[in-house]
């Protein structure tokens, strides 16, 4: 029994050793390892010719790690052929299940794919490229990624040339040729076949390489290329993240007190004609998927509607139906109205105001408005400019009110208020000296109950707010001088996460009352000239507008006036 367990535990130990060196394991202690593997030998060669076989195997001068090779090869052209990963300490092989295709040049681009098994430093540049005939495609291009509203170098976006076809489908094919950016944004395909090709990169997140329109930003560039004439080149790309999937209509049907009508994605406007020009109260809902019509009682039973829906990319589709209303038990949404800017903030003379809706509405008061400048104490500020927007869900407009104007007509008031010395009226008395404590630097705003009235016949409520005059020391302006020979743009100005303030076609731009801080510029050129910036259209290879960043930062302090010179 004894000799039992003594060999029991010998077995053990061998087997614990043999383990150990099965499975190498990093050397503890001393410094870091820095220095990747090194190809020793491959087969094929890089630039083989005639090459016959199934497998591609490479050597390197220490052991290596395969863990992510298959996530990171790119092969080009395409292959859906098959292949098995074979690593075997310093060496792994690549066994296909199919023969390679007669008469053609393929690259093996490894990336990031073989590591060395110690600190997973990866092989450098790591690249082969055979070909299955006599000759070696050898033309190449290369380019830069940026995002296009930003200017941001874009990483691991896929770019890939397509071979032309009647069926080129960038959301069902797969490139020809492909590479992804690096840090730096930049790409390059080569041992490209001279041919003509479309480009088209785009994030391919799930890695499938194909592009997701719904989900992944793209960038398309809108001629054929013609690789025999521009080979070594440079093209670069501006992506844009937007939903670019095909425009569908789902269904039309009453939903509660509504009839709604769903599409398969957001839409950017609508418009609707009838045979009786009826007016129907309207507006876009679940995220601008869905066009609810509200029961304004304008028809019975049934009225026979063209509608006309756009999207993000410009696509259009038309649907007709007929708009019919049930009865329903179903709760009305609460009438909400709300005022922007919102109550404490601090405004100018050119502040223009907003009213907002959750229903269409209407004014019903004219006199809507009132400034107060106490609670027995108004003065009449008339709206000025009132512009509703297009399906009556807001309308703003401006008052044209300054606090020197604010000032001088609470001092009228106070001075029209005479006390006799003789024979005190103290309710004038103390009248005069409420309004002789009123901050004239800053002002109350009541939109009146009642003013409004929503397609459901809901009434607004009183709605009141505070605002400050602003003090233009606290403040600074840009001015802008620019020099171009363009005539459509908008001249945007950016802080780091959004737009500040923006103005069309100004070659002498005034960005007045802007807080201290760090800005920047931004041109969108309007090239189509219809007075707004396009995303253009991949479905019909144009791309989006170009759009031009001024990376210089400029920095604004209270109370100074920077003046900027661009030119494009």
């Amino acid at each position: 029994m004894k000799l039992f367990f003594r060999l029991l535990v010998i077995i053990s130990v061998i087997e614990l050793l043999s383990y150990s060196c099965a499975n190498p394991i990093s050397p503890t202690g001393g410094p870091k390892d820095t220095i990747p593997p090194t190809l020793l030998e491959s087969s094929p060669m890089d630039q083989q010719l005639n090459f016959s076989g199934q497998s591609i195997t490479l050597a390197f001068d220490e052991i290596i790690n395969t863990d992510k090779l298959k996530q990171n090869l790119i092969i080009t052209p395409t292959t859906e052929v098959e292949y098995k990963t074979l690593p075997k300490k310093y060496r792994v092989t690549l066994q296909f299940e199919q023969p390679f295709n007669d008469s053609t040049t393929y690259t093996f681009n490894f990336f990031d794919g073989i590591t060395d098994i110690t600190e997973k430093n990866p092989v450098e540049n790591l690249i082969i490229a055979f070909s299955t005939g006599n000759y070696i495609d050898s033309l190449k291009l290369s380019g830069q990624v940026t995002d296009l509203l930003t200017g941001d170098l874009q990483e691991k976006i896929t770019v890939g040339l397509y071979a032309i076809s009647d069926t080129l489908d960038f959301e069902i094919n797969k490139p020809t040729y492909f590479s992804a950016t690096n840090e730096e944004g930049l790409f390059f395909l080569q041992n490209i076949k001279a041919s003509k090709y479309r480009l088209f990169a785009f994030g391919d997140e799930n890695r499938n390489l194909t592009f997701d329109a719904a989900t992944e930003a793209y960038a398309v560039y809108p001629d054929t290329l013609n690789m025999a004439e521009i080979s070594g080149d440079t093209i670069d790309l501006q992506t844009i993240k937007i939903d670019a999937s095909e425009l569908n209509f789902i269904s039309a049907r009453p939903s509660g007190k509504y009839f709604e009508i769903r599409y398969t994605k957001p839409l950017t406007d609508y418009s609707y004609q009838n045979e009786d020009s009826i007016f129907l109260p309207s507006k876009l809902v679940d995220e601008n998927k869905t066009l609810r019509f509200y029961d304004n009682k304008s028809f019975q039973d049934s009225l026979y509607t063209i509608i006309n829906v756009i999207d993000s990319l410009g696509n259009s589709k038309i649907d007709t139906l007929f708009i019919k209303y049930r009865e329903s038990s179903r709760k009305l949404e609460d009438y909400t109205v709300s005022l922007e800017p919102k109550n404490g903030t601090s405004i100018t003379s050119d502040t223009r105001y907003t009213i907002k809706f959750n229903k269409p509405s209407n004014i019903i008061k004219d006199d809507f408005l009132n400034v107060v400048y106490d609670t027995l104490v108004s003065f009449d500020y008339l709206p000025k400019d009132i512009t509703f927007s297009k399906q009556r869900l807001s309308f703003n407009f401006s008052l044209q009110i300054d606090q020197q104007q604010y000032t001088d007509s609470l001092n009228q008031l106070i001075n029209a208020i005479v006390i006799d010395t003789t024979n005190i009226d103290s309710a004038k008395l103390s009248i005069k000296s409420r309004l002789q404590k009123i901050d004239p630097a800053s002002f109350k705003f009541s939109i009146l109950p009642n003013s409004f009235l929503s397609a459901e016949l809901d009434s607004s409520q009183l709605i009141e707010a505070s605002y400050k005059f602003l003090k233009p020391t606290n403040f600074g302006t840009i001015r802008l001088n620019l020099t171009t020979d363009q005539s459509h743009f908008i001249v945007q100005l950016m802080s780091k996460t959004s737009i500040i303030a923006e103005q069309k076609n100004c070659q002498a731009c005034v960005f007045n009352s802007l807080n201290p801080g760090s800005y920047w510029v931004r041109i969108l050129l309007d090239s189509n000239k219809n007075g707004k910036w396009d995303v253009g259209n991949y479905r019909k290879n144009i791309p989006a507008e170009p759009v031009i960043h001024f990376k210089e930062e400029t920095t604004l302090r209270a109370n100074f006036d920077n003046t900027l010179d661009y030119s494009f």
